[in-house]
């Protein structure tokens, strides 16, 4: 008696064959996302790429990147790969004057190539199946496939798109291009013997001119890669004459090179920002650079790849194990992907802004008057306890020990998605007008909590006492940045 066959295409797929998760691309978030996924039982195939190192990038690493590196139990290999440490970026931005920025831990300076093939091997070491292939074509619906070869196409519960920005998935109208960004990248490797005469070799350097801007990496002592942001250069004109235009353009990087020598010629990479309509659907995800891709400046490309493949680790399993939560969990993702996004681009915006101050060029005047969406309130809470409503309903909390407090009218406390362990769960949030996608924590302190508990009492001090409690405790400080952040913005409202 033969096995069940489900059709694919032009082929019948033994249903025996049909893995959990097939994950498009090898890189940081691919490798990240299928080690995760294999470690929790799950059967996953990798398809990556035939491994090359004569035109890898080099990246920064900085010392944050350990927290989700711990997180996601790859720490300790990675620092022992035998990478250069870094101890922080020397940047010629805006005013052109030096700004020495030292890290208060360790960074790394890698090859991608070589960060890639430790991270696939870590992803082979918990079960997931590499297979060295050049994915060509994918389709969702009920049963999600992607063509690697001339065999039948690899048939999956869940496609996993981390190809990068070729985004197998991702063009399949997703894609969100933004057009005042079109950037080039132009890059080559130098050596210098005896290092660069820097009063710290390590440092990532950066730097801003009126076309562009450049930034080097060191690989090792002697060696380093330079690279040029910059409009795409008219036709015609050869690469190799762009470069080194470019970096002659430049105050400070460019003289770096005097007395050193090439290591090959040097090349280009796309790098336009874009984003997604939506990171996931029925059975995909796009997940790091597949879903969007954020200005270098920030070294935090890596970064972001290695969380967003923890959070969509964590909604795949969701939706695998709990379909229930499915639509819950993947409508969390896109929003956090976007969320992120977001951050990201108001962060780049304001490089720009300041770059554009000092050279009124095109380049830096595209870039400067792209448009970027409003930070929500709460998103960076150092700012917050800034905001002159906020410090002014902290001094009416602090004035007078008698308070009286209700929610405000369009109020509620309603369910929402969140990671608990290794699943998407529903914990209560906070939602208002302008929260319509729940706030549940402010500076560590519950909201929800503390919205529910806020008109039973008359005193600040007593409503304090009482929150500690009944659950975990906060500090006082926390406890009333977050009470006069819902008073200033209408979530708690003063009861005469």
């Amino acid at each position: 008696m033969s096995a069940p066959q489900r059709q694919v295409g032009s082929f019948s797929v033994p249903l025996w064959q049909i893995l959990d998760v097939v994950v498009i691309g090898g890189g940081p978030a691919g490798a990240t996302i299928g080690r995760l996924l294999a470690r929790w039982g799950r059967r996953v195939l990798i398809l990556s790429r035939p491994p090359g190192r004569s035109r890898s990038l080099a990246e920064c690493l900085p010392p944050s990147t350990r927290k989700i590196l711990r997180h996601v139990g790859i720490l300790e290999e990675v620092d022992g790969a035998g990478f250069l440490r870094t101890s922080g970026n020397t940047v010629w931005w805006g005013d052109g004057d030096a700004r020495v920025e030292t890290y208060g831990g360790v960074g790394y300076q890698v090859v991608r190539a070589d960060l890639d093939r430790l991270l696939l091997d870590l992803a082979a070491q918990a079960g997931a199946e590499v297979r060295v292939a050049v994915a060509r074509g994918a389709g969702l619906g009920e049963a999600p496939w992607v063509e690697a070869g001339a065999s039948a196409p690899l048939e999956a519960r869940f496609l996993v798109d981390c190809s990068g920005r070729a985004g197998l998935v991702a063009r399949r109208g997703l894609r969100l291009l933004e057009p005042r960004l079109d950037t080039l990248a132009v890059l080559g490797v130098w050596e210098r013997p005896g290092g660069w005469g820097l009063q710290d070799e390590s440092h990532t350097l950066v730097e801003t001119y009126e076309d562009g801007w450049a930034w080097s990496i060191p690989v090792t002592p002697d060696r380093r890669y330079f690279t040029v942001m910059i409009d795409p250069p008219a036709r015609g004109r050869r690469l190799e004459q762009v470069y080194a235009a470019e970096l002659a353009k430049t105050a400070h990087i460019g003289k770096l090179l005097e007395g050193a020598a090439p290591v090959g010629n040097p090349w280009a990479c796309e790098a336009s920002l874009y984003t997604a309509s939506r990171f996931a659907g029925p059975g995909f995800l796009l997940v790091g650079d597949a879903g969007s891709f954020i200005d270098p400046l920030s070294s935090f490309g890596v970064k972001k790849a290695l969380a967003s493949a923890w959070a969509g680790a964590v909604v795949v399993n969701t939706c695998l194990s709990r379909p229930a939560l499915a639509e819950a969990a993947l409508e969390f993702f896109s929003n956090r992907e976007r969320q992120v996004w977001q951050s990201h681009r108001r962060l780049a915006s304001r490089y720009y802004q300041e770059a554009a101050a000092r050279y009124p060029s095109g380049f830096w005047k595209r870039r400067a008057d792209a448009p970027v969406d409003p930070a929500p309130w709460h998103e960076d809470e150092e700012a917050l306890k800034r905001d002159p409503q906020v410090r002014a309903a902290l001094a009416t909390l602090q004035r007078g020990p008698g308070i009286r407090l209700r929610a405000g009218a369009d109020v509620r406390t309603e369910p929402r998605p969140a990671i608990s362990g290794r699943q998407v769960v529903l914990e209560p949030a906070v939602v208002a007008p302008g929260v319509p996608e729940g706030l549940r924590f402010l500076y560590g302190v519950d909201l929800p909590r503390l919205v529910e508990m806020a008109p039973r009492h008359r005193q600040a001090p007593d409503l304090f006492e009482a929150y500690n409690r009944t659950g975990a405790p906060v500090g006082l400080p926390e406890f009333l940045a977050a009470l006069a952040a819902l008073l200033a913005h209408g979530i708690l409202l003063p009861t005469p």
